[in-house]
């Protein structure tokens, strides 16, 4: 046997099986690095709100809700002036209360009854017989800078919650810069509870007219002249729209110092005993002690009525004609005249 003739065959087995050696070698390689390579993996979430991403608009700030004044455990009476430089008045038309009762030479002054928190009323003037007649009754502190003799007999003679700006409580008052004395002195609740509490004169209620619905004749229109002396006219108006009187001294509408229109809801004319002085013709002396004939405005009409109040420490009391019937709720203005026969009523 010739052994050289069969070797190039044995040589190409070698190497063809080398070669499939070597491929098996590369596959497995090439395997084990694709194991070793991890492909990112992709996210899976909700998906995006489109409308997350566009611009909004800013929220508008909230409108800062409008104040209410807190109110006062009672009411406290000031006394404020009504003459021409004592107008605008300020506080005026936030008052529950006001009585108008005639001082010298036909001019009015003002005892008002708060019962919120203001801080400014005035200007403050001094007070009158019918007006600290008309406090102590309700047992009420009433502030006012001095006063007539008779009003200082009661106040003297009388267990009283007087706070004087003169003799007794300056702390509770101020001059402002603005205007000219005696028409520049003010004061606030605040003061004048504080004042209040300070000598221990507590603050009360003033319940003394039934509240409601008024029925009688149409009366839209109301007048009344506490004075028509040349020089010196105080012809008060009235004008009912919309659930309020307006008010008009000498045809000009009356304004607080805000110009918030003084617009009381219901209106009552009291006829006061009144005589005059020997020598003093412009001087009135008012005496609310008794009973007296009344008429009240509410609701566009008017009714009539009486006023009583026994005696000094006893409450005013209004009593109406019409079964059933009361004022308004709101702002009373109370009139102190002395003969119902000059109020007036028009369509």
């Amino acid at each position: 046997m010739d052994l050289n003739a069969k070797r190039p065959c044995l040589n190409t087995r070698r190497r063809t099986l080398l070669i499939f050696i070597t491929l098996i070698i590369t596959l497995a390689i090439l395997c084990m690095c694709a194991g070793c390579r991890k492909e990112p993996q992709a996210t899976v979430g909700p998906e995006p709100d489109p409308g997350a991403f566009e611009p909004q608009a800013p929220e508008a700030p909230e409108e800062p809700a409008e104040s209410v004044p807190e109110r006062l455990d009672g009411m406290i009476f000031v006394s404020i002036g009504n003459n021409d430089s004592a107008r605008p008045q300020t506080g005026l038309s936030q008052a529950s209360v006001v009585f108008e009762v005639p001082a010298e030479g036909g001019i009015t002054r003002l005892l008002a009854g708060f019962e919120i928190e203001l801080d400014k009323i005035g200007p403050v003037r001094s007070v009158r017989k019918p007006m600290v007649q008309i406090a102590v009754g309700f047992d009420i502190p009433f502030a006012h800078c001095g006063g007539s003799e008779d009003s200082f007999e009661i106040i003297r003679n009388h267990q009283t919650k007087s706070l004087c700006a003169i003799y007794s409580a300056g702390e509770c008052f101020w001059r402002s810069d603005d205007r000219v004395a005696p028409d520049n002195l003010y004061t606030s609740t605040a003061e004048i509870v504080q004042g209040a509490g300070s000598r221990g004169f507590s603050l009360s209620k003033a319940d003394f007219y039934p509240k409601g619905t008024l029925k009688g004749a149409s009366a839209p229109e109301i007048s009344y002249a506490f004075s028509k002396v040349a020089g010196y006219p105080n012809v008060v108006k009235y004008k009912y729209q919309d659930g309020q009187y307006y008010r008009y001294m000498n045809d000009k509408q009356h304004l607080d110092q805000d110009d918030e229109p003084i617009a009381p809801n219901a209106l009552a004319f009291l006829q006061i005993k009144t005589t005059y002085p020997t020598g003093k013709l412009i001087e009135v002396d008012m005496d609310v002690t008794g009973e007296g004939k009344a008429l009240f405005f509410s609701d566009g009409v008017v009714c009539q009525g009486t006023w009583k109040k026994p005696s000094l420490k006893e409450p005013l009391r209004f009593y109406l004609d019409e079964p059933g019937a009361g004022l308004a709720d709101g702002l009373l203005w109370v009139h102190l005249v002395p003969d119902l026969e000059g109020v007036a009523v028009g369509d």
